[in-house]
């Protein structure tokens, strides 16, 4: 799934590493298998993974592993992180390594931490990156975590399956009219447990989030509208939409929840 502005689009690309020192932070529940390390440089932030939560300051470090779903909340006017998403294949020998086992989630040893950091740094500033520098810098920053702050078994919860099947099921069938109850029902659980799950993970209801969705793939087919010589009206039915007025009805309450900062809480 892909969001405007953030790394989301490139989070599950073969070969692909994002490191960036970033402004913005995904607001909204995602997933991938790529692993994330997100270091709080300036502001602070809420660091949400599925139902666990913690506020982060300056020199913190937050993990997510492969599908396990997150979205950050800012807590001051500007912020400042390095963010680095590490697909599978610069991260196979640490799974094989260490296969059913975790880093913590949050990392708060701010001593340790500044070492960590300086080796993002290091790797954020390097001018010609290819695939062996990348490699070795993948493993090195895997190695230091481990040895400042160990490993723990993986933990699988039913919160986290029902709402990897979710959003799953969302993401194919986009394009299709969704209802909570009919993908509740298609992933075999109660429409009340999907609710209240996925309000709590994801930090959005499923409608809104639904429109979110449909909103950034309008945007990216739009940007491509000379390309596929498609009109603005065929792009929207075509994601989802029933008419053009519910598209820009549902755009003008997502920036009216983003404004208010209504979605994380």
């Amino acid at each position: 799934m892909s969001a405007k502005g953030t790394y989301l689009a490139e989070a599950d690309i073969s070969h692909s590493i994002y490191i960036k020192e970033d402004p913005l932070l995904a607001s909204v529940g995602h997933f991938h298998e790529g692993l994330e390390l997100v270091a709080v440089i300036e502001g602070e932030i809420e660091a949400y993974l599925i139902k666990q939560s913690k506020k982060l300051i300056p020199g913190d470090i937050f993990f997510a592993n492969s599908f396990e779903c997150h979205h950050y909340k800012q807590l001051s006017p500007e912020i400042r992180c390095i963010v680095i998403v590490l697909s599978s294949e610069y991260t196979k020998i640490f799974k094989s390594l260490y296969h059913g086992k975790s880093l913590p989630t949050f990392m708060t040893d701010l001593g340790n931490n500044a070492e960590i950091i300086e080796i993002m740094r290091a790797w954020l500033n390097e001018k010609e990156r290819d695939y062996l520098l990348d490699l070795g810098y993948s493993c090195q920053l895997l190695s230091k975590l481990v040895k400042i702050y160990g490993l723990q078994d993986k933990k699988e919860s039913k919160d986290k399956s029902v709402i990897i099947n979710l959003l799953k099921f969302i993401n194919d069938h986009l394009s299709e009219d969704l209802s909570l109850g009919k993908v509740a029902k298609e992933i075999g659980y109660s429409k009340v447990y999907c609710s209240k799950t996925f309000s709590e993970v994801v930090g959005m209801g499923f409608r809104d989030y639904v429109n979110f969705l449909r909103i950034k793939k309008v945007e990216e087919q739009l940007s491509l509208k000379n390309i596929t010589k498609q009109t603005t009206t065929e792009i929207i039915y075509k994601c989802g939409f029933n008419s053009t007025a519910t598209f820009y009805r549902a755009k003008n309450s997502l920036k009216k929840l983003q404004s208010d900062g209504s979605l994380n809480k």
